[in-house]
């Protein structure tokens, strides 16, 4: 049932009619000047006005990308492996040797000999048979470090999304709690008159203007949590000295579009469209198959295994050590002979034994290590693709613009709360309740939205996508969306 408040069908007791005819004189100034402190108050943007350049999304994860040190420290650690990787693939190096016999000692005669010279090069004959398999170990190694860096590099990323929204959501609560205090002064000023013409209690200028320091201090402790998040933000791009007290963030004030799949490839959704469980049951299977197949842990999970496989082989062909081939020339008795040779040790103990049972035990690990890796991707894009529905449907919900929005029935409450106030028709606790709920709703809409965004990112990650290539724009606003609020 509406229940209209106007001044024309709220019934007003005797005591109310007599405030209003002697207030006829004197409120018309003080109405006049709490109507041009409405006006004057600046509207909620979700974004802080302040002189700097916003910063986007987008940006801050190409910086990210390409600068944060723990990125480069990844990147080093892929430089690194790629090094192992040439040495294992290095072909051992001959070993030259001279050798002269039967020469005299110095201050002393010759012996009564000939003098024997001999010059030999011994080539090492391991890496025939062991240098296979420590290439595709230092191989898989190095596919494992690129695809580790992938992880940290996504970590990173998704981690200063984070720090972005909790930005952005503290630029939402101090707009919020300084124009809330805003309004609440208006209010005081508006009980001020009224108690200087003598047609107001005292009481509901103290109560309002209790209400407006209260929320004068909750603007401070929001500028104070603003501070921390855009100090925390900074470190993200780099000195957090610079730039934290005018950093802004910007984020639009629609939700973020579902990624496109096979079977939904329009997972747009807004408050007409939206996306229904069952089509996104229906696409669980091949997100599944994309997350198994492109999640970088999963690569770096596989090729650690690939590698513990090859240390296998690599162990075992240790059994036979210092083979090499001789070849040479013996000088002796005016005459030159050739000398040739081949070192092979005899396995009569098995010395590597220990390391081939550390081998296998570490495949094993491995292997064990990458199921559970699967089980978790499995689960982590299940849950994220509901997180994201759910979040979706609401944040779509909730962003339409039209009079019948979440926002404008904030708005529309508060502004009748305090026109019946005005009338008295209703008492001060009524529209203080108003304002709070009017800020309520606002943080509410920023929370509900910026968790929508980032349970896309969420889905994006357990999808195993970049987040700086397939990071979506926001949904487009239909026609019953009016501007941001």
């Amino acid at each position: 049932m509406a229940i209209l408040l106007s001044p024309h069908t709220i019934a007003c007791p005797p005591r109310v009619r007599s405030i209003r005819s002697r207030l006829r004189s004197g409120a018309r100034v003080a109405a006049l000047s709490l109507a041009l402190s409405l006006l004057a108050t600046p509207r909620l943007l979700g974004q802080e006005r302040l002189s700097a350049a916003p910063l986007t999304l987008r940006q801050l994860l190409d910086s990210v990308s390409a600068h944060h040190p723990s990125v480069e420290a990844a990147r080093a650690r892929v430089r690194a492996a790629r090094g192992s990787r040439t040495a294992a693939g290095a072909f051992g190096n001959p070993m030259l040797m001279y050798q002269v016999e039967n020469a005299p000692w110095p201050g002393r005669e010759a012996p009564p000999m000939e003098r024997e010279a001999m010059t030999t090069a011994t080539l090492p004959l391991e890496p025939l048979y062991q240098r296979r398999p420590q290439v595709r170990r230092a191989g898989a190694e190095w596919r494992a470090s690129e695809a580790q860096a992938a992880v940290e590099r996504q970590r990173v990323m998704r981690e200063a999304a984070g720090t972005y929204y909790r930005t952005a959501l503290a630029q939402v609560g101090l707009n919020v709690a300084r124009d809330l205090a805003g309004w609440l002064d208006t209010v005081v000023a508006y009980n001020s008159a009224r108690v200087k013409e003598g047609v107001a209690a005292e009481a509901d200028l103290l109560r309002s203007e209790l209400e407006r320091d209260r929320a004068s201090a909750e603007a401070a402790m929001q500028q104070a949590d603003l501070a921390r998040s855009r100090a925390a933000l900074t470190a993200f791009l780099g000195d957090p000295s610079v730039g934290a007290p005018t950093l802004v963030v910007a984020v639009d004030d629609a939700p973020l579009p579902l990624p496109s799949t096979p079977n939904n490839p329009l997972a747009l959704t807004t408050s007409a469209r939206p996306v229904s469980s069952a089509s996104m049951a229906d696409d669980v299977v091949p997100a599944v198959d994309r997350a198994l197949a492109g999640r970088p842990e999963l690569r770096a999970a596989r090729e650690r295994l690939a590698a513990a496989r090859a240390g296998i082989t690599s162990e075992r062909t240790m059994l036979v050590r210092g083979l090499g081939a001789t070849v040479g020339t013996k000088r002796s008795a005016g005459s030159t002979s050739l000398v040739a040779g081949v070192s092979l040790p005899f396995p009569l103990f098995d010395q590597n034994r220990g390391q081939v049972t550390r081998a296998s035990a570490e495949r094993d690990a491995a292997a064990f290590e990458l199921a559970a890796q699967e089980r978790a991707v499995r689960a982590e894009v299940i849950g994220a693709r509901e997180a994201a529905r759910v979040l979706t449907e609401r944040a779509g919900a909730l962003a339409r613009g039209d009079s019948a929005g979440y926002l404008a029935r904030a708005d529309e409450a508060r502004r009748i709360a305090l026109g019946a106030y005005r009338e008295g028709a209703v008492p001060l606790i009524q529209v203080i309740d108003a304002a709070r709920a009017w800020g309520e709703a606002r943080l509410v809409f920023y929370q509900t939205l910026y968790a929508q965004h980032e349970s896309v990112l969420d889905l994006l990650v357990a999808e195993g996508a970049d987040l700086t290539t397939a990071l979506p724009a926001p949904a487009a606003r239909d026609a019953t969306r009016g501007p941001n609020r």
